[in-house]
């Protein structure tokens, strides 16, 4: 019993759609860990200037007679 094959114009059209989901998953997926790396970044910030802010606040809290 013989398969039926694909045309090669059909083969190649798969093997590009392929190729271009393959790379939009990378692509996804790399701007995904830029997002959590910025992310990170502005929460330490938030939190470092949160710190800061307590800080001062309880400096001048204790300049208070």
């Amino acid at each position: 019993m013989r398969l039926p094959t694909m045309p090669p114009q059909l083969t190649l059209l798969l093997l590009r759609t392929q190729a271009g989901l393959q790379r939009l998953r990378e692509d996804r997926g790399a701007s995904t860990l830029e997002w959590v790396v910025i992310t990170t970044l502005i929460i330490g910030i938030a939190i470092a200037a949160a710190a800061v802010m307590k800080d001062k606040v309880t400096e001048w809290l204790a300049k208070i007679p």
